[in-house]
């Protein structure tokens, strides 16, 4: 299968640029303030939606501030926050909310995904953002896609994985779809919290974790108990952002206010991937001093993982119509975008 693996060019960042210069301002419109409560990793994701607040202020001229608050409310809290109207919006990713519909998982970055900019393309001109609209209409809800970022480790361990054997029965930190994959092939997943995660691996309630970004890993100190880092992040391969608000309050708005918050994503958009490629270089650079071992996962574990998270996908869409429909809508896309890149592009 061809991997979706082309940087997005410079058209798209020029178009975004003068797209943000064409979002007229209505001067008359009163002030509106906005608290927004962000569930993502203030080093580098979160810090996206500071950003994404600030181009606001400034397209606004003032007009519409958005107060960027750090986990004001959790995960599992959210669609009870947004509905009483604790808070405006969230930033944050679809899968965040896979409490509450486990469907939204697939529109943050699923396993053996696109890339950044063959998840984009799916987002923004494949469908796929139709299927996350269709899903989260059924809780009154309404996102805006805001950015996307590179691909997670796939994983640390105190030991080598040889193989699949070496798998069975190991305790892992994970979760999610990759958590599940994993399950299917022996491995016992642990879902720990951040700051827990160098403590149980100092202590050997856990053999291995996979958290984030080599950068955000970095951040824990993993790399100062565990010495072997495989690649490819198969199960994260991008991580998406979002803006996420009840439906009401999007329809509240007027037609210029709901163009300066889309073009405030686009902005975010084209400003955060480059950045977010250079911390991965930097972090790679510095596990290696720290005497990292980088390896390739075996191509049998990476076969056992592709053929587990086949079966993942398919036990979820025959439970959901309108999962399936967004699946069977990416596989069309993954499949033309493909064709193309194979035919476009040498190796």
């Amino acid at each position: 299968m061809p991997v979706l693996n082309r940087p997005p060019g410079l058209l798209p960042s020029l178009a975004l640029a003068f797209g943000l210069l064409a979002v007229p301002v209505a001067a008359e419109e009163p002030a509106l303030h906005w608290r927004m409560n962000s569930l993502l990793y203030p080093g580098l994701f979160g810090e996206a939606g500071e950003q994404f607040a600030e181009t606001v202020r400034q397209m606004t001229d003032g007009g519409f501030v958005i107060d960027v608050h750090d986990r004001l409310v959790l995960d599992q809290d959210t669609f009870g926050a947004l509905d009483a109207g604790l808070i405006d919006a969230v930033w944050g990713s679809a899968g965040h909310h896979h409490r509450e519909d486990p469907a939204l998982t697939i529109f943050t970055g699923f396993p053996f995904g696109p890339d950044p900019a063959g998840f984009t393309a799916w987002m923004q001109a494949g469908g796929g953002a139709e299927a996350l609209a269709a899903i989260y209409a059924r809780h009154g809800m309404k996102s805006l896609y805001c950015g996307v970022l590179p691909a997670e480790g796939g994983g640390w361990f105190v030991t080598p994985v040889k193989g699949l054997d070496d798998l069975e029965g190991l305790s892992l930190r994970s979760f999610g779809y990759g958590a599940r994959v994993l399950r299917k092939l022996g491995v016992v997943p642990y879902e720990l919290p951040a700051a827990e995660i160098r403590a149980a691996l100092e202590a050997g309630l856990i053999a291995g974790a996979e958290f984030s970004l080599p950068s955000i890993d970095a951040d824990l100190g993993i790399a100062e108990v565990a010495k072997h880092l495989y690649f490819p992040g198969w199960q994260q391969p991008v991580t998406s952002l979002e803006l996420l608000m009840p439906e009401r309050t999007w329809a509240a708005l007027s037609e210029t206010r709901k163009a300066v918050l889309t073009a405030a994503c686009g902005d975010t958009l084209s400003r955060i991937t480059a950045p977010a490629i250079a911390r991965q270089i930097e972090a790679l650079a510095g596990f290696r001093a720290q005497g990292v071992e980088l390896h390739s996962w075996p191509d049998d574990i990476l076969m056992a993982l592709r053929q587990a998270w086949d079966e993942v996908i398919a036990e979820d869409t025959a439970r959901d119509p309108l999962l399936a429909e967004a699946w069977a809508g990416y596989l069309r896309f993954r499949a033309g975008y493909g064709d193309w890149q194979t035919r476009a592009y040498a190796d």
